[in-house]
């Protein structure tokens, strides 16, 4: 007997003592002591296994499977997921127990694509992969990959399955109807999807791009519905171009898709087909790094088998990793499958050996989770006045911006305003993120706000208050405007102030002197209306177009701000545009800071 051959019969008698434990397993089959693990390598099982969790705070079932070995990643979904504080806090729970069980660290996974698919609210992307491909570019890709790499990396999420990397070939394709894809065309799909996969890793996270070898023909769900795909091996191709991209950079793991591709293989789906998961994607494009099947629990009650069916067939197909979303007891029973299946010799052990020395490898070169522990820092808010806005009876349209810094990036701001001095009331925001809203506030009335902001890394830095402002209607009768000849007064209850200056003659100008932090000019535009210059502080700062289909009074046309409170000069001079010269001065608004 060989020394190899007794190092594997010592495998097989320590399994079947661990098989026999949890009661799978009788007597071993005959021969089978050269194709089986030992418990001390039946990790080479769990490690395969990526597997959902329930709730928001991991079981004690889990935690103990996670520390003997028995998974080897944990995917998070949008239920799993309240705050920032709380998915740091779990990522670092789950992967204590790796640790404290000497396990390898675990692939803590989502799939933060962008768009509809998005499980961290608050993280990155910003923009959904069809708006990239349509206005962005690579360039946008990939900052955007950075921010959710980075976002995810400081929540302890280190895989994010993404980018989606199919070229769909019609509207009908189920992904183009759920927006996530970014081009019909195979070139920008491979540019884009790739830069983004470099994003991410520059973020500290690793990707995974899907679903190989493309499902751009696919009409159907493919997690639902049984799917074949019966293209041609030609049509096929430009579905491969973004792998064949990404695998030259280097991609470390690729997703293989829940559809069957008669050009490939007629009985298995490429989850557990070798033909495409080792033929197709390691021999021919050249791929090393660590494959994954798309989730087998959704694509197994579609087909009416059981997802630990389709694993054992992955896992003999050669498919490095396992996804399973469905309740923590099945996971747990597809894990015993396996290890039966690895057992009785089904699954041959050599695979398996090759599938762990490529996850292992990726896990060692897993970026450490970032080193943050003090909140963001919060910058004051800052208010300016919005233009173009609508000047109202009582109420001035004030938008005020706000940020912070920290080396995670920010996922949570919070505002609060205090009116004349009074209590502080806390804003509703439209978004997570929102770093800037437009306000009607009442004219007269001083107002002060603050923010404070929450890192991708669960931590809240304290509020930041910005300066006192105050809105002020100055209208142009009042005797703080300055006109030249040429121009006349209407009156309406629909002006401000019940009247407004007009004029259509070129070159006719009226001047503003005021101290204060931002202005506004406020005019009417309509048919009849034209363009005037404005000049601020004797330099020309815009020519505006007062000109419009139909009639609307009290318009912020123009406004400007600065960083400090001044006293400066606005100008408004007529241009005198043919076939409609007039040109409108209602009033001027000013924010002041007493």
């Amino acid at each position: 007997m060989t020394v190899v051959a007794a190092h594997r019969r010592r495998r097989i008698r320590a399994l079947v003592g661990v098989a026999a434990v949890i009661g799978l397993l009788g007597t071993p089959a005959a021969g089978a002591d050269d194709r089986v693990l030992a418990a001390s390598d039946a990790s080479l099982i769990g490690q395969k296994l990526m597997v959902a969790m329930s709730g928001t705070t991991p079981s004690s079932g889990l935690l103990s499977r996670i520390g003997r070995g028995q998974i080897g990643g944990v995917i998070l979904f949008g239920s799993n997921v309240t705050t920032p504080a709380a998915l740091a806090g779990l990522s670092a729970k789950l992967q204590a127990a790796a640790a404290a069980g000497g396990q390898p660290p675990l692939l803590i996974s989502t799939d933060q694509e962008g768009g509809a698919v998005k499980r961290v609210p608050w993280a990155p992307p910003a923009i959904a992969p069809p708006d990239m491909g349509a206005h962005g570019g690579a360039s946008i890709a990939r900052s955007q990959g950075r921010a959710t790499g980075r976002a995810l990396a400081c929540a302890g999420v280190n895989s994010d399955l993404a980018p989606v990397a199919d070229v769909p070939t019609s509207a009908s394709s189920f992904m183009v109807q759920q927006g996530r894809t970014w081009s019909f065309s195979a070139a920008a799909t491979a540019s884009l999807s790739d830069a983004f996969t470099t994003g991410l890793e520059e973020g500290g996270t690793v990707p995974a791009m899907k679903h190989f070898p493309g499902i751009g023909y696919a009409t159907q769900d493919t997690d639902t519905h049984v799917v074949t795909i019966s293209a041609t091996r030609t049509q096929l191709a430009p579905g491969l171009v973004p792998y064949s991209t990404a695998i030259g950079h280097g991609v470390p793991m690729i997703m293989l898709s829940n559809a069957t591709y008669a050009a490939y293989d007629s009985a298995s789906a490429a989850g557990w087909s070798k033909a495409i998961s080792v033929d197709l994607l390691r021999t021919t494009l050249g791929f090393t790094g660590v494959s994954i099947t798309d989730s087998l629990s959704g694509t197994a009650a579609a087909r009416g088998v059981s997802a630990t069916s389709l694993a054992i067939k992955a896992a003999q197909a050669g498919t490095d990793m396992i996804l399973l979303t469905g309740s923590e007891a099945s996971s747990a029973s597809t894990y015993a499958g396996l290890v039966a299946a690895a057992a009785a010799g089904t699954i041959p052990l050599a695979t398996l050996e090759a599938s762990s020395a490529r996850i292992l490898a990726l896990k060692a070169a897993l970026p450490a989770t970032p080193l943050d522990t003090a909140g963001p820092v919060a910058h004051g808010p800052a208010s300016t006045l919005s233009a173009p806005g609508t000047l109202g009876t009582t109420t001035v349209p004030v938008r005020t911006a706000w940020s912070a810094t920290d080396s995670c990036g920010i996922a949570i701001y919070a505002l609060r305003r205090q009116q004349d001095g009074g209590r502080w009331a806390t804003l509703a925001l439209a978004t997570l993120g929102t770093s800037s809203i437009v306000q009607s506030l009442t004219a007269g009335s001083v107002y002060r706000y603050a923010a404070r902001a929450t890192d991708n890394a669960g931590h809240t830095g304290t509020w930041s208050a910005g300066r006192r402002v105050e809105p002020l209607v100055r209208q142009q009768n009042g005797g703080v405007v300055a006109f030249s000849t040429g121009w006349r007064t209407a009156s309406s209850a629909r002006y401000s102030g019940g009247s407004a200056a007009y004029a259509a003659v070129p070159g006719a100008s009226a001047s503003y002197r005021f101290t204060g932090t931002s202005v506004a000019w406020v005019t009417g535009i309509g048919p009849t209306r034209g363009s005037a210059q404005v000049w601020v502080d004797g330099v020309k700062r815009a020519t505006v177009s007062t000109h419009a289909t139909t009639t609307s009074l009290r318009r912020l046309a123009f406004a400007t701000s600065w960083p400090t409170q001044g006293t400066h000069t606005i100008r408004i001079v007529v241009v005198g545009t043919p076939g409609h010269p007039r040109v409108d001065v209602d009033a001027f608004v000013r924010l002041f800071a007493p």
